[in-house]
């Protein structure tokens, strides 16, 4: 940990909230955990650019749901010194410490591909060019409302990543069928 601080929760933007999955389940097994136990875990974050005391959030969504949940107002936070994209790459590489579902992963390497090539982000990340593109391909091949319905936690990983984005690469039209 950099640098941790207890911030307002109000400032943390939450850039990359829509990137990310809900699980209800989850999220209120958290929420009991900290009504039992406080925040043990600090959230991620990196200072915003040209905003004193604002933050970006990189890590932590579900911490920073929780907390709001039970009506918090302050957070702790590890406050890295860092760009928002080192800090991404930086948390996509921490492995077995952070479990990533691979729809997330492949949102954020789509986010990240818009600045980077995928030769940097695989050097970044410790992965090969192979991995990253598998990755950015299975978030590409899903339309958008597919997409949602993953991130909303209605349909699965496993069914969105086995039977949809390979359908959805032949036909579109068919995956949305299948869904509905």
């Amino acid at each position: 940990m950099e640098n941790v601080q207890h911030i307002d929760l109000h400032a943390l933007i939450p850039r990359f909230a829509s990137l990310r999955l809900h699980d209800a389940a989850r999220l209120a097994r958290l929420v009991a955990s900290i009504e039992q136990q406080g925040q043990l875990m600090p959230v991620v974050a990196v200072p915003e650019a040209d905003t004193a005391g604002h933050w970006v959030l990189i890590d932590g969504y579900r911490r920073r749901e929780a907390l709001q949940r039970i009506g918090e107002d302050r957070i702790w936070v590890d406050a890295w010194e860092r760009s928002v994209d080192e800090a991404l790459m930086a948390c996509l590489a921490r492995g077995p410490d952070r479990a990533w579902e691979a729809i997330e992963e492949a949102a954020l390497i789509a986010e990240l591909s818009s600045r980077h090539s995928l030769q940097g982000i695989a050097r970044q990340l410790g992965r090969d060019v192979s991995w990253v593109s598998r990755r950015l391909s299975l978030i590409k091949a899903l339309p958008e409302d597919l997409l949602n319905q993953v991130r909303a936690g209605r349909i699965s990983l496993w069914a969105a990543t086995r039977i949809l984005a390979p359908l959805a690469r032949a036909n579109a039209a068919h995956a949305r069928t299948l869904l509905a």
